[in-house]
């Protein structure tokens, strides 16, 4: 049964499913609010904040998407559970609406069963969200420790995130499209690429195990500067939505600083690694982009195309192909077709040095 705060907001224009909806949810001890249209639904639940949001996607007056982008923009409604019922099953529209931030759907005709379920275990999940959001430092105090709020966010992607999978070579995101997530990756490395103005792509980052990417667009509410695209033979990742991490930064002030610190981390590497590519060597470049491997890849074998690889360092082919040609003749690496593993670490951080 359902706990005394839990209300839900039914948003929806057809009086029978309304009431269905309600009569079943108040027979499960479920506080019930109603609105007949998108407008009435996003005023009352700025008014008086549901735990979850069942919404209809075609109404008058706003659509459901209309009162879910609305309800994201609110700093006050951003993190509600929101579930969308709709006569709908065409993948596009479902696919819309998750996009947009939408936690579940569910598609008429429903079975009480599956609307229970959805109930339940959204509202679970909010629940866990409160209790990872508790105990944080009393108003005024800041204690500086990034680590619990990196410790808390990923709580917070383990509860909130959805979690998706991509194999070798598909596009997670796309370089000038504006973000929905910001992406946190548990399984295989993500290179993040940009494409010059005559054409040709180079890689500026690669994103491994525990890593994220998109922070600064959802930030900023900014497009993608990158395209990010699978490298390994399957990446899974856990996808946030935007307003749930502006309604996480608001509110733990932990997360906050952890972001802070992983952005301002990011702007140095990313800075040496331009003043690198400007006055380096192409020999010195390739060990440089090596080395950063070697320390992502836990297995050891670093599995890269020289074309990649080029991308990576900011040359050619031919151009990395000379150099790891080099390195292996010194012992310094092994080369197995597109696989390189580095035997001598040490011996290649030497020429940073």
């Amino acid at each position: 049964m359902a706990t005394e705060t839990e209300c839900i907001l039914i948003v929806e224009d057809n009086q029978e499913v309304r009431e269905n909806l309600a009569e079943i949810l108040e027979l499960y001890g479920y506080r019930i609010r109603i609105a007949s249209n998108g407008l009435d639904g996003a005023k009352a639940a700025i008014e008086h904040l549901p735990d979850l949001i069942l919404c209809d996607v075609m109404m008058p007056e706003l659509d459901g998407f209309g009162v879910l982008n609305l309800l994201s923009e609110n700093e006050r409604t951003a993190a509600i559970p929101f579930v969308f019922i709709t006569a709908k099953t065409d993948s596009e529209d479902i696919r819309r609406g998750m996009n947009l931030g939408a936690d579940d759907y569910i598609t008429k005709p429903f079975y009480k069963d599956e609307l229970l379920q959805v109930v339940r275990t959204r509202l679970k999940k909010a629940r866990t969200r409160v209790r990872v959001l508790e105990g944080n430092a009393p108003a005024g105090v800041h204690l500086s420790d990034p680590e619990r709020g990196h410790a808390r966010l990923e709580e917070y992607f383990a509860s909130e995130g959805e979690r998706r999978e991509f194999e070798q070579g598909t596009m997670l995101v796309r370089e000038g499209e504006y973000p929905h997530f910001i992406y946190r990756i548990t399984q295989g490395h993500v290179h993040l690429s940009r494409t010059h103005e005559y054409g040709r792509n180079y890689i500026i980052a690669e994103v491994g195990n525990g890593e994220m990417f998109g922070i600064s667009s959802a930030l900023e509410r900014s497009p993608f500067h990158y395209t990010a695209r699978a490298a390994s033979q399957q990446v899974v990742a856990l996808c946030l939505p935007i307003a749930k991490l502006l309604h996480l930064l608001n509110s733990d002030r932990f997360v906050a600083e952890a972001l802070m610190h992983t952005l301002a981390r990011r702007v140095v590497n990313y800075s040496e690694r331009l003043v690198n590519q400007a006055y380096d060597s192409v020999r010195r470049r390739t060990a440089l982009v090596l080395c950063d491997l070697h320390q992502q890849y836990a297995e050891g074998k670093i599995d890269l195309s020289r074309e990649e690889l080029a991308q990576m360092v900011g040359t050619t082919k031919e151009s990395v192909t000379r150099a790891l040609s080099e390195f292996k003749r010194d012992n310094m690496v092994e080369i197995s077709g597109r696989e390189v593993r580095v035997t001598k670490p040490d011996a290649l951080y030497t020429l940073l040095v």
